[in-house]
């Protein structure tokens, strides 16, 4: 039943405007302490195992989207472009695909968008969204190099842009995060 109430809420809020969208529930949220993040069965292009296991030691952004979502397919385009620089620092970027299409979906969603930097990760179970509480996408988790969720954007964000170079510099080198960091929400437009 949590699942479909997720499909619903995601559904609901991905066809809204930010605006209409009830408060809190979008922008950059600050955990006063970090907290554990699930394990999870995330797997890449291959079918191999490629969860957040394999990357101890660095930090994490972790990006929850589904092709059906329209923030979410908004978002793609500036995490492609953003994933060598913020990869260079240290940083390493999962774009985590929850659709039931699997791979198949992803692969054809990137050739529309032309995302060349983006792996494919998918989660086959279908309980990544239920196990980290995404109320809604897109998500994005920051997790820090000790594997730990510091932080969390709720919705769309300009992610490769100057304002949110602060934060991703914070998470970098293992800084504290403040509000100021917060990245823009990206501006809707046509659908890509």
């Amino acid at each position: 039943m949590k699942r479909r109430a997720f499909i619903l809420a995601a559904a609901s809020l991905a066809a809204l405007p930010a605006s209409a969208a009830p408060k809190g529930l979008r922008g950059l949220v600050i955990h006063d302490q970090p907290k554990p993040v699930a394990a999870l069965d995330i797997r890449d292009s291959e079918s191999r195992a490629a969860g957040l296991d394999l990357l101890k030691g660095k930090p994490v952004l972790l990006n929850l989207w589904a092709s059906w979502c329209m923030p979410c397919v908004a978002e793609l385009p500036a995490l492609d472009r953003l994933k060598p620089d913020l990869e260079s620092r240290g940083v390493a970027l999962v774009a985590l695909s929850l659709d039931r299409g699997g791979k198949l979906t992803v692969v054809n969603t990137f050739a529309r968008l032309g995302i060349k930097n983006l792996g494919i990760h998918t989660d086959e179970n279908r309980v990544a969204a239920e196990k980290l509480d995404a109320p809604a996408l897109p998500v994005t988790l920051l997790i820090d190099a000790q594997g730990r969720e510091i932080a969390r954007f709720i919705g769309a964000a300009e992610w490769d842009g100057p304002p949110a170079a602060r934060l991703l510099d914070a998470l970098a080198a293992g800084k504290p995060l403040t509000p100021d960091m917060a990245p823009p929400p990206v501006k809707m437009g046509a659908a890509p």
